[in-house]
């Protein structure tokens, strides 16, 4: 057991130490950034560098999250179409006798082009990260949910401004593009419109209440106060 153990333990830190090997050869082959780097888009790499400077185990992965975002995003794009073909009512509505397409197809819009924004900016997000070097496995979770994210997003958006809670309405266009436009709008820019909820929600329900600057004040002292220990020492 023990033997077994020690093996682990000198598997882990073989692993360790070929990944510290490897972020070490990557930063040989990287430059410091420079004010340059806002007309050329160099990935503060050296000139005429062209192999990847990720492993072979990171690769893979980013192989990966890329396909999985690829497949999202053709996803979204046949959605899009089969709404457009009136196949997802078809399919979902079960011939439902009080069901309306023209409703159902507006929010199946909104879903899927929501979705091809995330998606969108999920691919473009990637890159980036890839070609700076600042991908790393904690954000493959964002990378996978962001797409679901947006389309949901996108989905209440639409209620919020079927409901007129934005200021705006498209309820006066029976066409799909003002649907796409909006769900894509949404989606590609998720935490702006994030931001707008959040707005609508404090003018609906009240904005927690702050402490008063006074309050802040006596609370600071107090535990100044409580902090402090009194000096007993004689006076001379």
């Amino acid at each position: 057991m023990n033997n077994e153990k020690t093996t682990g333990q000198e598997q882990n830190g073989a692993a360790d130490k070929a990944a510290e090997k490897d972020t070490a050869a990557a930063r040989q082959h990287s430059v410091p950034p420079g004010p340059e780097d806002e007309v050329i888009n160099d990935d503060e790499r050296e000139r005429f560098n062209w192999k990847s400077r990720y492993p072979e185990e990171a690769l893979k992965r980013i192989r990966w999250e890329a396909a999985y975002v690829l497949a999202i995003l053709a996803f979204a794009m046949a959605g899009l179409l089969f709404t457009w073909r009136g196949d997802v009512y078809d399919l979902f509505s079960c011939g439902c006798a009080s069901c309306r397409s023209e409703t159902f197809n507006r929010y199946s819009y909104l879903f899927f082009s929501g979705m091809l924004g995330g998606s969108l900016f999920g691919l473009k997000y990637l890159y980036k990260v890839v070609a700076r070097g600042w991908w790393n496995l904690d954000r493959g979770l964002w990378r996978i949910s962001s797409p679901w994210l947006s389309a949901g997003l996108a989905f209440a958006a639409g209620a919020l401004a079927h409901a007129g809670l934005f200021g705006f309405d498209v309820n006066h266009s029976r066409g799909g593009a003002s649907f796409v436009s909006l769900g894509f709008i949404a989606g590609y820019f998720a935490d702006s419109a994030s931001r707008k909820m959040q707005e609508i929600a404090d003018i609906l329900f009240g904005r927690p209440q702050q402490p008063k600057k006074d309050e802040k004040l006596l609370v600071k002292k107090k535990g100044d106060e409580a902090g402090s220990v009194p000096d007993h020492s004689p006076r001379t």
